[in-house]
């Protein structure tokens, strides 16, 4: 494939959609997985509908479909369940982020999926977990984030605010690929799998560990933090002329470089007790200090006094930063059908690995031909029995919701 080879030779059964399972799988197939996305036919992954879209392609299937292969499979025929066991026999894993007693209604449980292969690795990512009060409740990021305080603690106070990027549904896919590598990791001492299981609200609480610790120390409930650090002073977002920047550790340079080195002695904020205490008094006066000229200016100015600083980018600000292009993050890739595509790379780096090149994110059913007959020896022929006995299935389903 090209990639990151440290997984090179692990097969992974790719039965999850949406966000959680599919950025799981994804980082695995940028570290050299071989990953086999399962999607129903002429249906695929839920987020395939999602706009916008690239010649067809949705945003999702661009941001978590690299270095995938698709293959449709109808898991309720018979054909499709063998296909389906057949895969998981030549496989390593089998990942999966259906809601608690989905697996078993399909015959893909990890003791059923342990008879077939005794070293298979079994991982589902659920909402809340796959036992408790919530376990038969709907469960998207945005619940997850809800529920663990997320949302209390973001914007201003007096009104929760949703976070712009899915943390509860990516924490619980990188998660779950590290209970993944250990899993394999330990199979090479016991010769056989394990079930891993991570849930979207455990796997947010984990990342609010830093936010919890001071409510379990001193009792009391930490609110909205707003653009602000909500404890040391003059950390955060801070207006300049033309924008914003955010400001790092900092005093008592500051205040020499924006033309108020009388704030140092001054008698509310000579020690860090006094500074905490008149804390907006202070970041007040720092941040009309700060208004008097560009951010670019003041950033030139900080980074020759080794002041923490950044601008407050935009999206497209950020894709024509230097650091980002000497990085490499944004990678480019030939689609069949989209043409070229860029994405985020991997953040995940070794030395001396070379230049990487991805697999575009697949159309839906790209590689089941390719899938069945290389990696299973099926032949033309069963495939296509394969193929009619789901498009029967298919047509008798249809047939059966309209009677409906």
């Amino acid at each position: 494939m090209g990639v990151a080879s440290v997984l090179g030779g692990v097969r992974v059964v790719d039965l999850t959609a949406a966000v959680a399972g599919p950025s799981g799988s994804q980082l695995l197939g940028d570290l050299g997985a071989e990953v086999i996305k399962i999607e129903m036919p002429g249906i695929g992954d839920m987020t395939r509908d999602a706009a916008p879209k690239l010649k067809g392609l949705s945003f999702y299937q661009l941001a978590l479909g690299r270095n995938k292969k698709s293959v449709t499979l109808d898991l309720q025929t018979g054909m499709g369940k063998q296909a389906f066991y057949d895969l998981v026999r030549v496989s390593d894993v089998v990942f999966d982020n259906f809601r608690p007693g989905v697996l078993e209604r399909l015959g893909a449980d990890f003791e059923t999926l342990r008879k077939v292969n005794p070293r298979i690795v079994s991982c589902s990512i659920t909402g809340y977990g796959p036992s408790g009060p919530y376990r038969d409740y709907p469960a998207y990021d945005d619940m997850a984030e809800g529920l663990s305080g997320v949302y209390s603690l973001c914007g201003e106070p007096g009104r929760p605010m949703r976070v712009p990027i899915p943390i509860a549904d990516l924490a619980a896919g990188f998660f779950a690929t590290n209970g993944i590598t250990a899993a394999l990791f330990e199979r090479e001492r016991t010769g056989v799998g394990r079930r891993v299981e991570v849930n979207m609200l455990d796997a947010v609480m984990y990342l609010l560990s830093f936010n919890f610790q001071p409510y379990f120390i001193t009792g009391e409930v930490p609110k909205a933090q707003g653009s602000r650090h909500p404890t040391a002073p003059m950390l955060g977002i801070f207006r300049t002329r033309n924008g914003y920047l955010v400001l790092g550790p900092s005093w008592p340079r500051i205040a020499r470089l924006i033309g108020k080195e009388w704030m140092i002695d001054d008698p509310r904020f000579n020690t860090v007790d006094k500074r905490f205490e008149n804390k907006k008094e202070l970041e007040d006066l720092l941040e009309e200090g700060l208004q008097q000229a560009d951010t670019e200016d003041w950033l030139e100015l900080m980074h020759l006094e080794d002041i923490a600083a950044a601008p407050v980018h935009t999206l497209d600000q950020v894709v024509n930063d230097p650091q980002i292009a000497h990085n490499k993050t944004i990678v480019t890739m030939h689609h069949p059908v989209c043409g070229e595509i860029k994405g985020i790379e991997c953040p995940i780096k070794y030395a001396d690995e070379g230049e990487r090149a991805h697999l575009p994110p697949p159309m839906l059913g790209q590689h089941t031909k390719e899938v069945l007959r290389d990696v299973l020896g099926y032949s033309e022929d069963k495939i296509e029995k394969l193929k009619a006995e789901e498009k029967a299935a298919g047509e008798s389903e249809s047939r059966t919701r309209r009677r409906l």
